[in-house]
């Protein structure tokens, strides 16, 4: 949900008009490896572009310590691919550029945005040799890994600088990772929060400082909202990716190492399951929103004011501010509490470089640089996004006491950013396994077949399909 809300925000930003995408799959937690387009167009045609802040006036003046990629070829020219960001973005991408053509002088860079049909381009352009040399592409939709497995992307472990590798966050430099090569510079991140309901939420007697920082705290918390309101938690499964939840709030290892034999009824795999089903036997949370299809269901209840929180992404708020200024004025917001594999999530965005370039070290310089602290602190004070750098968070824009609700998720951003990492091995025929899952889990929720049970013949189902 975090992500389709995230591309509405900058894709929405990108025009008035909504932008025409091909249809496929929506996305819940984790998108679908094609783009999750039907998840994009709907929700851009009102995508809040209140939440974009004005671009600074003055562009950022040159600074030599930017120059950290050696012997980048005099004189060359270079093209630049980015998904989804013109117009909108046009005069920070051109200042950077700009930027960057002062730092490294003699290079040349073209600069191209392709939308909707991005991935077609590219594959066209790679067919016939005339791909760009540096690219944006998506880790969350394991574009990376997929073009990187094909060869078309320059390896950059033994590329770039170690000092250079150490500015991003570990867990996102080492994202999509194809036989222990890396081929991405991480670019801009998204999150998910929890938005609060304070009016509901402190009549259980409890603050909002002391909403749950682990997984394993839900169910208690959940009972004494229930007994002390009579409200229900507003919790919805991650119904299009059931295993990546397992993967990181129960630290579940749901696939062999051969990738031949699917093990997620292991006890660590029963004990996740059995969490949620003594919620419901405890009726504590919405049944009709823990594996609804539509995110739509959970949002409706949240915003509403019927629910005590509710997990999404930080713009949230800003729909919530224009159909519900009640609780808008109630609203806090926290980190999402962490599951047992101490990881929240994957990275989004990174800037990959094509192997064929005739101009490496020009094209990994340009990767970098707009990766880099300075400029990807300078991209979030115009878009909701978050930077994969520790240093860009010195920025004094992040510590800032925010002054609105969709603001309170700077200063948690960091924290939360730091736990990226991508633990969740790819999954063979993904979507016909989730489905099994999704059957398997529904019927230890609602139809009392024991959790262990459930998953187990659940992993003899999936088994199956790939013998």
């Amino acid at each position: 949900m975090a992500l389709a809300m995230l591309i509405a925000l900058v894709v929405g930003a990108c025009s008035s008009t909504p932008t025409p995408a091909p249809s496929s799959g929506g996305s819940a937690a984790i998108a679908n490896p094609s783009p999750a387009a039907s998840a994009v167009a709907s929700a851009t045609a009102t995508a809040p572009t209140a939440s974009i802040v004005p671009a600074s006036p003055t562009p950022l003046p040159v600074d030599p310590a930017e120059a950290v990629i050696p012997n980048v070829e005099a004189g060359a020219s270079i093209t630049f691919w980015t998904f989804y960001l013109s117009p909108t973005f046009d005069q920070y991408i051109r200042a950077t550029i700009d930027r960057f053509k002062a730092t490294y002088p003699g290079v040349e860079v073209k600069w191209e945005d392709h939308q909707a049909t991005f991935q077609q381009d590219l594959s066209k352009a790679f067919t016939t040799g005339k791909a760009p040399d540096v690219i944006n592409l998506s880790v969350n939709r394991g574009w990376v890994s997929e073009y990187a497995a094909k060869g078309r992307l320059l390896g950059l472990t033994d590329v770039v600088p170690k000092s250079v590798q150490a500015i991003y966050f570990p867990g996102l430099w080492n994202e999509q990772l194809v036989k222990g090569v890396n081929f991405q510079f991480p670019w801009y991140q998204d999150l998910e929060v929890e938005l609060i309901n304070r009016r509901i939420y402190e009549q259980t007697g409890l603050t909002v400082a002391q909403f749950p920082k682990k997984i394993e705290e839900l169910p208690a918390l959940c009972k004494t909202i229930k007994d002390k309101t009579g409200t229900l938690c507003d919790i919805r499964l991650s119904v299009n990716d059931l295993l990546a939840q397992m993967v990181h709030e129960g630290a579940v290892h749901v696939i062999n190492d051969a990738r031949t034999s699917f093990t997620f009824d292991s006890p660590a795999g029963v004990a996740w399951l059995q969490m949620y089903v003594d919620m419901v036997a405890a009726g504590s949370v919405d049944g009709t929103v823990l594996t609804a299809k539509d995110d739509r269901v959970g949002l409706l209840l949240f915003s509403a004011g019927r629910a005590a929180f509710y997990q999404t992404g930080p713009n949230l708020a800003y729909e919530i501010r224009s159909n519900n200024a009640t609780l808008y004025g109630d609203l806090a917001m926290k980190p999402v509490p962490i599951g047992k594999s101490g990881v929240l999530g994957k990275g989004l965005m990174s800037i990959s470089v094509n192997r064929a370039t005739r101009y490496p070290n020009a094209s990994v310089a340009l990767a970098q640089f707009f990766t880099n602290p300075r400029s990807m602190a300078e991209f979030a004070k115009r878009v909701a996004i978050y930077p994969s750098s520790p240093a860009a968070y010195d920025d004094p824009f992040f510590a800032a006491v925010p002054t609105a609700v969709e603001g309170s998720a700077r200063p948690l951003a960091e924290g939360i950013i730091s736990t990226y990492a991508d633990i969740v091995p790819t999954i063979p025929k993904q979507a016909d396994v989730n489905q099994i899952v999704l059957n398997a889990v529904e019927q230890a929720l609602f139809n009392k077949v024991p959790a262990r049970k459930a998953l187990s013949d659940a992993v003899a189902a999936a088994n199956k399909l790939i013998h």
